[in-house]
């Protein structure tokens, strides 16, 4: 692997302790959130993966992070910081958007969850016709720094149902399909840590934690280019669908060039006049 992007729910506090440790081992650090996004008022957020090309785009990316925190209990009524669209476009500027995971906007409006009801393994030609209009929408703020996000989980029903979707909505609206990992731990043997410590943060045990999908899988990062080909190739892809949307993610990679900014050591010019008071 030669490139890691950090993408931590609703902040970019990690950014800093991912450029140490990318740098130490010589991997390149791609700098990104996973921002809930949602309209005023409404409390079940939709996931965006959200990346910085450069540094117009990690100043924007830091302002609209921020500005989610500002309006948090203000404009939503949630627990999560929200970027709203309006802010979203304001920001758009040298960042690179994926559609998201099973829980965004693009999948809801395909195969239900959140405010689109309860979730579901069909869509109809009405859901399929809304989710091209929201690719739309997005190209036309992004072009073709927005694509559609493919993950590599043949094991949930869910992705198996949304990925042949993408591919069809990628050949009508011209969007990249674009494969990603959603890696949670490094190893497979943090799958029962990751239940843990979720139970405890959300008030419950083990044996009744939500989210169930989290731990019936494995949510670390693939160990090569040919393992997460055939992992899209299980969820519905055909071989070449796959072969491009890894090659997509290194094309994502490539074209990110922003580094975290660095303040010069502070020196104070001594002079003459400063050591008088002790002569």
């Amino acid at each position: 692997m030669t490139a890691l992007g950090s993408t931590n729910h609703g902040n970019t506090s990690a950014h800093v302790q991912h450029e140490r440790w990318c740098r130490h081992f010589g991997i390149k650090p791609i700098f990104g959130c996973e921002i809930y996004v949602a309209p005023p008022n409404e409390k079940r957020k939709f996931h965006q993966t959200v990346m910085a090309q450069d540094e117009e785009g990690l100043r924007n990316l830091n302002a609209m992070v921020s500005e989610s925190w500002r309006t948090l209990g203000t404009t939503s009524k949630s627990k999560f910081p929200t970027v709203h669209w309006d802010n979203l476009k304001a920001h758009a500027n040298g960042l690179i958007v994926l559609s998201g995971c099973a829980d965004s906007l693009l999948s809801c409006t395909l195969l239900g969850g959140k405010m689109y009801g309860d979730k579901r393994l069909t869509y109809s030609s009405r859901n399929y016709a809304s989710a091209r209009r929201i690719i739309q929408q997005y190209q036309d703020i992004f072009g073709e720094r927005y694509s559609i996000e493919c993950q590599k989980f043949p094991g949930l029903e869910r992705t198996c149902a949304l990925n042949p979707a993408f591919a069809l909505l990628a050949e009508d609206t011209g969007a990249a399909l674009t494969a990603s990992s959603d890696a949670h731990y490094p190893f497979g043997t943090d799958n029962k840590m990751q239940t843990i410590l979720h139970a405890a943060h959300r008030g419950s045990t083990v044996e009744n934690t939500e989210a169930a999908w989290e731990y019936s899988i494995l949510l670390t990062f693939p160990t090569s280019d040919k393992e997460i080909t055939n992992q899209l190739v299980g969820t519905g892809l055909s071989k070449r669908q796959a072969r491009q949307a890894v090659l997509n993610t290194a094309k994502i990679a490539e074209s990110c060039t922003a580094e975290l900014p660095k303040n010069r050591p502070i020196e104070y010019p001594i002079s003459q006049a400063d050591w008088e008071p002790w002569q």
